[in-house]
């Protein structure tokens, strides 16, 4: 398999690169080192599409989908098929919920449907070959087995910029301080509604605070919080873990701070729901359903690529003509287990976001969507989310797609197709 796109991983931003480039003609293979696609939306249990809509310019006014072409096409038949339902608005945003194990399926479907695309589950990068500023060949691997590819072009939507650091290119991380926190997400049944709603969630975090204070809770349990499913006594328990380890301090990329972020999610988790079966009206048969296959990672590794986008670009909300895909979420800032705290344009507009920030810095066929593109710690805090992923995973997907080298002709070509696809 040589193919003309080799999309690297198969979260919400590398599905929307694998079918925007097969929908230009490209032969493209999309590699997911686990058994589905979905990324943070399946495998993490994120139950909430983020970055879909266009912030409200009003509080009454209804909610738009942000981004044309897949954006839109993957909201509209979410909600079609009643995978998702909303949008929901939450304070000055709107968020699209949905379904994480029926959200796999559609993604199954999606692909299968794309003539020009081929995808591996179970595979992974594990080595690139450089020759001339460019990637001329992928090792892939699949439990014992390996096999070379030769791509035209690559889209790392790996999330953690696997390419960057197996090439030895330009990458950046912040410190450990710094980063923004994991999650560690559960699914539980036999909730009752009425505990999630009014002043219940502030009454759950009461009765978690005074089962830390009596030390019948870790103090870890203060960063959860509940919000309820898209189906009947369905809930979420999402908590917020400092990431730091009796061994090495918090680092996505470290295999020491992942294990301990797993394990202590888990523990903390059945704790919590165990406290609440007896201290908790509503919750006295809810159990946990369904465990992430992994923990949720919000920043690790992020590309330095010809542009990097800024806070201030987001501030400002910033456009250009080479704006191929634009952000609308606020920067949710998680350096702390304590909740987020959100950054705002100065005024409701999106943020453009520049191919430049798609493209590798001295690599000249290497494209990136998703939570590692080239931004500023701050500015990833907005990018990151899933729905401004599939918008990056797109505008990654057309320019991988093309022979064109110039990045300012290029990014004029993806606007056009853009612009088709809005038509």
């Amino acid at each position: 398999m040589n193919p003309d796109v080799l999309v690297i991983g198969g979260g919400s931003a590398g599905v929307a690169a694998a079918i925007a480039a097969a929908r230009r003609g490209a032969d493209t293979l999309l590699v997911e080192r686990h058994a589905f696609f979905g990324g943070a939306g399946t495998a993490s249990l994120v139950h909430s599409f983020c970055g879909l809509y266009d912030l409200p310019q009003t509080p009454e006014a209804a909610p738009q989908v942000a981004n044309p072409g897949l954006p839109a096409e993957l909201e509209r038949e979410l909600r079609a098929q009643g995978i998702a339902h909303g949008p929901l608005r939450m304070g000055k945003v709107d968020v699209l919920m949905h379904q994480p194990q029926r959200l796999a399926l559609f993604f199954d479907q999606w692909c299968s449907r794309q003539a020009n695309l081929k995808v591996l589950l179970h595979t992974k990068v594990i080595d690139a070959r450089v020759e001339s500023r460019h990637v001329a060949e992928v090792t892939l691997h699949c439990r014992g087995s390996t096999w070379k590819v030769r791509p035209r072009t690559i889209v790392d939507a790996s999330g953690d910029a696997v390419l960057a650091a197996i090439t030895n290119h330009a990458w950046d991380q912040t410190p450990a301080k710094e980063l923004q926190r994991p999650a560690y997400i559960v699914g539980l049944a036999e909730v009752d509604a009425a505990a999630l709603s009014g002043d219940g969630p502030l009454k759950i975090a009461g009765c978690l605070a005074r089962a830390i204070q009596d030390q019948k809770l870790p103090a870890a349990a203060a960063g959860a919080h509940f919000r309820a499913g898209t189906t009947a006594n369905e809930a979420f328990l999402t908590l917020d873990l400092t990431g730091d380890s009796p061994e090495c301090p918090f680092d996505a990329t470290d295999a020491r701070s992942l294990t301990w972020i797993e394990m202590q999610g888990r523990e903390v988790t059945f704790a919590i729901v165990e406290h609440l079966r007896t201290a908790f009206e509503g919750f006295s048969k809810a159990r946990i359903t369904t465990l992430p296959l992994r923990a949720g990672i919000r920043e690790s590794r992020r590309w330095i690529g010809e542009t990097v986008l800024t806070e201030e670009d987001l501030l400002e909300s910033r456009d250009s003509d080479d704006s191929v895909a634009y952000a609308t979420w606020p920067m949710e800032l998680r350096e702390t287990a304590r909740g987020p705290r959100l950054l705002y344009p100065r005024e409701p507009k999106a943020c453009g976001i520049p191919l430049g920030c798609l493209r590798a810095r001295d690599l000249g066929n290497v494209f990136v969507a998703g939570r590692c593109l080239s931004a500023t710690h701050r500015a990833q805090a907005s990018i990151r989310v899933m729905g401004t992923a599939v918008a990056t995973g797109q505008a990654a997907g057309i320019a991988a797609a093309n022979e064109e080298q110039n990045t300012a002709a290029l990014a004029q070509h993806v606007r056009a197709a853009l612009s088709d696809l809005k038509a």
